[in-house]
Formats: C-alpha cells, sequence, structure tokens
C-alpha cells in the first residue's frame, strides 16, 4: 500500500494555506499586542505567511469589554494586564476561559508559532463553544491535523492588529486561512459568533473573545456533516472505547480496525499481506473497507486461495485504498472516479447519504482515523 494519488479539490484548499501560513496564524488565535488595535483597512496583498511584521499597526485606547469580561481573572498571568505581558499561547493557557483552544492550539502543534512574532488579530473560541461541537466531532476534528489547522487559522488575520471599532469599520478581512470572516458595525459580531470580550490584548496580537467556533465557508455544513460517520451499518459500531467512532480517530487506519468488530476478516487479511504497517503510516489514505459479511459472501475455496496468494492478496487490498488525500463521501462523488494505490481506478456514485462504490453500497460512510477517511462497505471490491 504504497501512498500516491491524486488530491480531492475541497481538502487540497485545506492543506495549501495551512501548511505554513497556519503555522503562521494559529498565534493569532489567543494573544494580542499589549497597545494596539488597528483602524486600518487590511494589506491589499494575502497575508504574510512568514509571519514578519508589518507596519500597518496602529496605536489604541481601548480597553477590554464586553459580558464575558469579567470572567478573567483580576489579577495574576491570568488577568488582563498580566496576559498583555505575554505572548499568545502563554496569555491564552492562563486565561480560564480558553483550555479548549489551548488543547487545540497544542495538537497542532503551534505553540511555538503562537509566541511567535505579531503582530495578529485573534479570535479565541471560549471552552463553551468547544463544547458545542458534538464529542465524536470534536475528537476527529482534534485528530485531524489538517483540517485542526484549517479551521485554528481562519480565526486569525496576519499583519495587523485591529481593535473592535477597526472591525467594524473594516467589515470583512481575510484570515490566514484564506477565506474572509465578516464583522458587524461595532465589530462585535464575527459572523455569526458574538464576541464576549473585545480588545484582550497580549504582548504579540489583539484577541477578540468569542462564543461560537467559526467555520470557513467550505467546511460549512453539508462538509461538517461529514466529520459524522452516517449510513445503516454505523449502529453497529461500540458507542465507547478503542472501537468506537471517537476511539478509532485516535489510532491509525489498521490500529482502528483492528478494533471495529465489523472488520476482523479485513484486518487478518492486511495482516496475511504484511501491510499493517503500512495502513498504520503516515498517510493521509481514504480506505474502502469490506465487512466480515462481504468477505463471507466469496466462496470458502476461494477466500483461502486468495488469502494464500500474497501477491493476489495485496492486488486486491490496494485497490481498497487511495493515498495522498483524506475523500469524504462528498468529495468521492463529487470526484465520480480516483486512482486506487493498486493503479486502477474506481468509480463513485449515490448522493450525498448513499455513496457507492463501483455499485457496492457503503455501509458507513465517513469515519476518521488518525490517518485516514475510512469507508465501510458490503462488498469485497476487485480490481
Amino acid at each position: 500500500m504504497n501512498p500516491s494519488l491524486s488530491p480531492s479539490r475541497r481538502r487540497r484548499a485545506v492543506l495549501g494555506l495551512a501548511a505554513v501560513a497556519s503555522f503562521s496564524l494559529i498565534a493569532a488565535a489567543c494573544g494580542s499586542d499589549s497597545n494596539s488595535a488597528a483602524t486600518t483597512q487590511p494589506p491589499a496583498s494575502a497575508p504574510d505567511t512568514t509571519m514578519a511584521p508589518e507596519t500597518t499597526e496602529m496605536m489604541s485606547e481601548d480597553a477590554p469589554f464586553g459580558p464575558a469580561c469579567g470572567a478573567v481573572p483580576a489579577d495574576g498571568a491570568g488577568s488582563f494586564a498580566g496576559m498583555a505581558q505575554d505572548p499568545a499561547a502563554t496569555a491564552a493557557s492562563n486565561n480560564p476561559l480558553l483550555s479548549t483552544l489551548v488543547t487545540a492550539v497544542t495538537e497542532a502543534g503551534l505553540v511555538d508559532t503562537l509566541n511567535g512574532d505579531g503582530p495578529f488579530t485573534i479570535f479565541a473560541p471560549t471552552n463553551d463553544a468547544f463544547a458545542k461541537i458534538p464529542k465524536d466531532q470534536l475528537d476527529a476534528i482534534l485528530a485531524d491535523k489538517e483540517m485542526l489547522t484549517k479551521i485554528l487559522t481562519y480565526h486569525v488575520v496576519a499583519g495587523t492588529q485591529y481593535d473592535a471599532a477597526g472591525l467594524g469599520s473594516a467589515g470583512e478581512l481575510e484570515s490566514v486561512e484564506g477565506e474572509k470572516i465578516t464583522f458587524g458595525a461595532d465589530g462585535t459580531m464575527a459572523n455569526d459568533a458574538n464576541v464576549l470580550c473585545s480588545n484582550v490584548m497580549t504582548a504579540n496580537a489583539t484577541v477578540h473573545i468569542i462564543d461560537t467556533v467559526l467555520l470557513p465557508p467550505s467546511l460549512s455544513d453539508p462538509m461538517m456533516g461529514m466529520l459524522e460517520p452516517t449510513g445503516p451499518g454505523c449502529v453497529a459500531v461500540p458507542d465507547d472505547g478503542a472501537g468506537s467512532f471517537a476511539g478509532m480517530a485516535q489510532d491509525p487506519a489498521a490500529t482502528a480496525a483492528s478494533n471495529n468488530p465489523l472488520l476482523s476478516t479485513l484486518v487478518s487479511a492486511v495482516v496475511k499481506a504484511g501491510l499493517v504497517d503500512t495502513l498504520n503510516g503516515e498517510g493521509p489514505f481514504t480506505i474502502f473497507a469490506p465487512v466480515n459479511d462481504a468477505f463471507a459472501a466469496i466462496p470458502a475455496d476461494q477466500l483461502e486461495a486468495i488469502l494464500a496468494d500474497n501477491e493476489q492478496l495485496t492486488q486486491i487490498l490496494t485497490y481498497h485504498v487511495i493515498a495522498g488525500e483524506k475523500m469524504s463521501s462528498a468529495d468521492l462523488i463529487a470526484a465520480g472516479k480516483a486512482t486506487t494505490v493498486n493503479g486502477a481506478e474506481l468509480t463513485f456514485g449515490g448522493d450525498m447519504g448513499a455513496l457507492t462504490v463501483n455499485g457496492a453500497k457503503t455501509l458507513c460512510m465517513d469515519v476518521p482515523t488518525a490517518n485516514a477517511t475510512v469507508h465501510i462497505i458490503d462488498t469485497v471490491l476487485v480490481p
């Protein structure tokens, strides 16, 4: 299962801006410049993803304001005065409203970046904002570094610090992720999110604490719905433990499959072909996983012959894998066809609720693992 394959359209956008730009943008998610807030228009060019400070920042006398500002400690490192002395990641780690955001930044490997040079404008979702996301979906996001980076960088404007008045004057700004955020006339709305505490200063950013996690338009419904596995076979997946959707999202594909009771025959086949390490590799992959009943539909003598022939078994198994991209059911339907690691093509059909693969039905679509998106199917695909 040597990876190499065509990327899907939507997640290509995720990777494109996320790789270098994200590392500069996420820094914004937690901090702000202790004395500055821009009222100028955003730079005409794309954000400087090298995080070199620009000369567009302006001074502001505006103090933090908003209904949640009272929840910030009155003194100490987590107070407004304390946060103003620290760079964004450190400041956020001292703010009791932002512990989930800090976890997300840590998972994305962006702590050092957030503590680097700015300036930034950051929209920082509270713990309650993250709690609005169903737990299995949040676990899947935290386990998917590409998607996590895309979402976090959408919360950052690089190169300038905007106070609430500046946001209202601008009307909309381009995020580091590349898509735009729109603001209410007084700067206390970011898209549909309410700003709970505006103009929070850190040593390298201006932070606006918000009540909702912002989703880039390219990840709006129905894409976010793809984070929740769907299909008639999903009910057979355990509700908790390593074999649950949340559990599988933490493990690479081969390990995740070994914990799923629907896929024990597939796991035996992968072991016989010596492909466990490959499927547990970096990826990313899109995998079509036949259930036990799919293998049972093959006459026993034929199945035994396939399992005994490593070359043939490898050809069949690699026909179930697309390398280089995690493709959702929506991505596959939009693509129509994709080349597998085997070298042959698969054809996709159906609609958002019923993906087909070479005519095979998908029993549970869009199952996240740490390195792959898995679609559980009712038939063994034969090249």
